[in-house]
């Protein structure tokens, strides 16, 4: 029987897609190019929310049954989250001149961030099959925020540190550099259409061909 690979994508409205007249987003695009890749179907699990925060993603991944299913399928997983958390501490920060708001928020990323990890891992205890956790970066949502590069890179930071051999972090910042008109939506957060690409892309460097093909042997 041919094999096919469940892709889950998880996260906020970047896995939605949000600001992409197309309506792809970065997630129809890397599941169109794991499918090229490995010449074998790639099923799509969509499991985005606008405006979530990792606190919001963390219930939904403890409490429902469906996600928790579809978690236990997959075998290529992407997560988007921290945008919503870095935006909602970033408004106060900037009309208070505070840094305490930016400093719990990222504070609570990294608490949520790390359970995430751990329930998704193990949600797949007990199953021999391998799978890939690709955990995408954030760029600048706030250029016109004083001080957003220092704290985006401090979130960013966090991902980086929850590496394994199957937990991947994709850095997105760079590509987004001097790009706000060229790859930003008309709200000046979300993506477009480059923009996603530009994401998908860089899945696409990051994850290694070889965690994929170990994925169909």
């Amino acid at each position: 029987m041919e094999k096919t690979i469940n892709y889950l994508a998880f996260g906020d409205s970047l896995t939605v897609g949000f600001g992409d007249p197309t309506g792809l987003g970065f997630v129809v695009l890397y599941q169109q190019w794991v499918a090229q890749l490995l010449h074998v179907p790639v099923t799509l699990q969509h499991a985005g929310t606008n405006g979530a925060t990792t606190t919001e993603l963390l219930n939904q991944l403890e409490t429902d049954a469906n996600l928790q299913a579809k978690v236990r399928d997959a075998d290529v997983i992407t997560i988007t989250a921290g945008g919503n958390d870095l935006i909602q501490a970033a408004i106060p920060f900037f009309f208070e001149n505070d840094s305490q708001y930016l400093k719990t928020a990222l504070q609570v990323y990294e608490a949520n961030y790390r359970k995430l990890v751990e329930v998704i891992d193990h949600l797949h205890q007990g199953s021999a099959k391998p799978y890939v956790m690709a955990l995408i970066g954030l760029y600048n949502p706030l250029p016109q925020v004083p001080d957003s590069a220092y704290w985006v890179q401090r979130f960013n930071l966090i991902l980086r540190k929850l590496e394994q051999p199957h937990i991947i972090h994709v850095q997105v910042y760079d590509a987004f550099i001097d790009k706000d008109d060229s790859y930003l939506a008309d709200d000046y957060i979300h993506p477009n259409e480059q923009g996603y690409e530009a994401v998908a892309r860089q899945v696409e460097r990051t994850v290694p061909v070889q965690r994929l093909q170990d994925l169909i042997i």
